[in-house]
C-alpha cells in the first residue's frame, strides 16, 4: 500500500508542526491532513508548509462551512493551491452543532441543504469562475479578479447516509473519521454508490480518506490505551456515536456512558472494547498494525490516514511512528 497519509491534531509549536510534516514528505506519505480544531487555524498554517515542501498533497480535515462563507473558503483555497504548486486538497464538513454554536455563535441549520449550496458555490468559483447560486442557505454572486484559480479537488467529510449521497454526487471525495471497515462496506460504499450514479458517476479515482488514530509500538495493550484517551471528547458528540453504533458497538458506548455519568473517566475508557479500538484504529507491532491497514483497504478505503495518538509511552518521537506506520503500510 504505497499511498498512505497522515494527519496532525496539533503540536506544541508551529516549528514543530513543520518539521512532522516535512519528516512525512521524506518518508513518502502522499498526503498529510490538518483538522481545523481548537487550536492553528489549518488554512493559514498550510501557507508556509506549502512552500516547504514539494511532493506531499496538503489538506484539510475538515473545515467546518459555518466558519467562513463559501466564496471566503473558496479564495484561500485557490491560494494555497496556487502556493503549492497544484498540492492542496480541500476537505469541508457540516461540523457539530455543539461546538458550531458554542465556539461561533453561529446557528446550525439545515445542514443538507447547506452542504449542497456551499458546494455548489465552492465548484463554481474554483471551475468556471462564474458563480450564480441562490439556494436556501447560502447564495452568491461572484467572479475571481485577474487570475483564474487552479482546480481544487474537494472533499466532504461525511458519515451518515444522506451527506454520503451528496458528497457522491457532488464532491471528489470524502474524509471519514472514527469509522471501521465495516462501516466502509455496510454504509459508506452503498451510499457513495447512489450519489454517484445520480451525477453519472462511479467510484474510479473517487477518493475515500479513512483517517484513524495510530500507537506504534509491541506493546499493543499500552497502544489501545492511547487511543482510548483520545476518543474521550469525540464519544461524546452524536455523529461519531452514530457510526460506533453502525459499526456494532453499541455495548461499547453503554458501557462508557453509564461510567462516564458517575464521572469515572478511567472506567469509562475501558468500557470501550479491545475489538473496538482495533476497528477504528491502527495499533502495536508491524505485523498488527499491517493487518488494521490492510482491512481497511480491502473495504474499499483508497487513503488511509494515520495520525499518532498524544500521551503514548510508548511513542518514541514523531520521526519513529511516522517510519514505523509507513513500513507497515508498505506491506500491504
Amino acid at each position: 500500500m504505497d499511498k498512505l497519509a497522515c494527519f496532525f491534531m496539533t503540536a506544541r509549536s508551529y516549528d514543530d508542526l513543520e518539521k512532522r510534516i516535512v519528516i512525512a514528505e521524506d518518508l513518502g506519505y502522499e498526503a498529510v491532513g490538518l483538522p481545523q480544531i481548537a487550536a492553528r487555524d489549518a488554512m493559514v498554517t498550510l501557507g508556509p508548509i506549502a512552500r516547504r515542501t514539494s511532493k506531499i498533497r496538503l489538506g484539510t480535515g475538515v473545515v467546518p462551512i459555518w466558519t467562513r462563507t463559501p466564496i471566503t473558503l473558496a479564495q484561500e483555497a485557490a491560494v494555497l493551491q496556487e502556493l503549492s504548486g497544484g498540492r492542496f486538497v480541500l476537505g469541508v464538513g457540516v461540523g457539530h452543532r455543539e461546538l458550531v454554536e458554542s465556539w461561533h455563535g453561529t446557528p446550525f441549520k439545515q445542514p443538507l441543504e447547506a452542504m449542497r449550496d456551499y458546494l455548489t458555490i465552492l465548484k463554481q468559483a474554483l471551475g468556471d469562475n462564474m458563480v450564480s447560486h441562490q439556494g436556501r442557505v447560502f447564495r452568491s454572486t461572484f467572479s475571481f479578479m485577474g487570475y483564474q484559480p487552479s482546480h481544487v479537488p474537494i472533499l466532504v467529510g461525511a458519515l451518515g447516509p444522506k451527506m454520503l449521497q451528496l458528497a457522491g454526487e457532488l464532491a471528489d471525495g470524502i474524509v471519514l473519521w472514527l469509522s471501521s471497515p465495516h462501516h466502509i462496506k455496510e454504509v459508506v460504499l452503498p451510499n457513495l454508490r447512489i450519489g454517484l450514479e445520480k451525477a453519472g458517476k462511479d467510484l474510479d479515482g473517487f477518493e475515500i480518506f479513512a483517517c484513524t488514530f495510530a500507537a506504534p509500538g509491541d506493546d499493543r495493550g499500552a497502544a489501545r490505551d492511547a487511543v482510548r484517551m483520545q476518543l474521550l471528547t469525540y464519544l461524546q458528540l452524536p455523529h461519531y456515536r452514530a457510526v460506533a453504533e453502525s459499526s456494532g458497538f453499541a455495548a461499547d458506548l453503554e458501557a462508557f456512558d453509564q461510567e462516564l455519568a458517575t464521572g469515572n473517566v478511567p472506567g469509562a475508557l475501558q468500557g470501550l472494547s479491545d475489538g473496538f479500538i482495533d476497528q477504528i484504529a491502527v495499533t502495536g507491532s508491524k505485523e498488527e498494525m499491517a493487518a488494521t491497514i490492510g482491512k481497511f483497504v480491502e473495504a474499499g478505503c483508497t487513503m488511509p490516514g494515520v495520525g499518532i495518538a498524544g500521551r503514548y509511552e510508548g511513542f518514541q518521537g514523531a520521526e519513529w511512528a511516522l517510519s514505523s506506520l509507513k513500513e507497515a503500510a508498505a506491506s500491504v
